[in-house]
């Protein structure tokens, strides 16, 4: 169980030079703060007309409205909302798309509306665009908005701007979107990566393998997973599993495929696999890869997956995961690896310790909630402040208070 004593001081990680003793990026992983956090004055409301303005928008958090679907395969939503609690905030989880079925959206607007003003939120916090930008509008005068986005964005147009700009923290996993960004306003921006929760991804009881390669996933939005997959299945005992795999059948030809699969069995996939293989769906991105790397190594998998810029950064190559550069790489990896059974579970291990001392949600949430607090130290705007202290890898940052209630 993890404690939730507000006394406690959270370590993060920062970024360390690569192997080739490059100078480090001004970056601090997992984390770089907004440039600004937006202070606005809030509107007067009578008695009866919802929640009391803020003197300002920094303060601590006590009540969040949660605007989010429910991800029963990856649990993402379900892991933010339960990091949140930890943390001991009050918590209320809404699905608007539900609402939409249940009451028809004329009426899932007012209900959201009306429970907002019984609830009295400080924040609302909108996974992407799982709130429409009407009521993100109204909200922001009452309460402040916090919005996470995981995706990858790889299209970028004025209405992901104008979504953007409504909220006085924006959550990124990908920062190499920022600079675009930055172009056109926008400085409440935070670079945020991805994470898990133990409640819903930890490892399965050991067992028998049963493949040498697993893919969890789906094809890509372009099919580039397929023909890839397609090609390890000739080398390898490869099996895969996700959703829209039948589209393309010409590609894949024999490649086994199945339904896509829970938490539950995505750990059991790990415990049964020898290498988790990770595809990226962007692999050009500097420190942006699939959530996939960090559930794979929650539930104690060895993990293969396609290198990003600035990977080692983040982890080790061999010591928390191993990785590799294109297809060819991939083949010889996986030829190398499947012959060191006792390395894969030593890696796997320290994959899996280092997640849970640095990545899961209950420490971005962490962040977030210092940031929102306090706002961001006007002598490290950007989270520049942070250097490596010899080591190659995440060096301690000086400890941060955890955010009271």
């Amino acid at each position: 169980m993890v404690s939730t004593n507000h006394e406690r001081m959270i370590p993060s990680a920062s970024v360390a030079g690569g192997a080739s003793g490059a100078e480090p990026p001004d970056v601090v992983l997992p984390s770089v703060a907004p440039v600004h956090s937006g202070v606005r004055s809030a509107p007067k409301l009578g008695p009866n007309e919802g929640p009391s303005p803020q003197p300002g928008r920094h303060g601590p958090v006590r009540k969040v409205l949660f605007y989010g679907k429910s991800m029963s395969r990856t649990r993402c939503t379900g892991a933010l909302v339960d990091a949140l609690r930890e943390h001991g905030v009050t918590v209320r989880w809404r699905n608007m798309a539900s609402l939409r079925r249940w009451l028809g959206a004329g009426l899932a607007i007012k209900f959201a509306r009306a429970e907002f003003l019984r609830f009295k939120p400080d924040v609302v916090f909108v996974f992407f665009r799982d709130l429409p930008a009407l009521l993100e509008e109204e909200f922001r005068h009452d309460a402040r908005i916090v919005i996470w986005c995981e995706e990858a964005l790889e299209v970028l147009d004025g209405s992901v701007v104008d979504y953007f700009a409504l909220a006085d923290l924006v959550c990124m996993s990908n920062p190499a979107r920022m600079p675009w960004l930055r172009e056109r306003g926008l400085d409440n921006m935070a670079f945020l990566m991805s994470g898990f929760a133990p409640r819903y991804h930890h490892p399965a009881p050991p067992q028998p393998k049963l493949r040498d390669v697993a893919f969890i996933g789906g094809p890509g939005r372009r099919g580039q997973r397929a023909s890839f997959l397609a090609k390890i299945a000739e080398r390898f005992d490869t099996e895969v599993f996700g959703l829209h795999w039948r589209r393309w059948t010409k590609i894949t030809g024999g490649l086994r495929t199945f339904a896509p699969v829970d938490n539950r069995a995505y750990a059991k996939i790990c415990a049964t696999s020898r290498i988790v293989l990770g595809v990226n769906e962007v692999n050009d991105d500097l420190l942006y890869f699939s959530n996939r790397t960090f559930l794979t190594l929650a539930c104690g998998g060895f993990h293969l997956t396609h290198y990003v810029p600035r990977l080692e950064q983040v982890f080790r190559e061999g010591e928390h995961l191993a990785w590799y550069h294109d297809e060819a790489d991939a083949v010889e990896k996986i030829a190398y690896w499947l012959d060191r059974e006792e390395e894969r579970a030593v890696i796997a291990a320290g994959g899996h310790d280092e997640v849970m001392q640095h990545h899961r949600y209950f420490h971005r949430i962490a962040r977030i909630l210092n940031w929102l607090q306090f706002g961001t130290m006007p002598s490290d705007p950007i989270g520049t402040a942070a250097k490596p202290e010899g080591a190659p890898h995440n060096p301690a940052l000086a400890d941060t208070p955890q955010p009271g209630r």
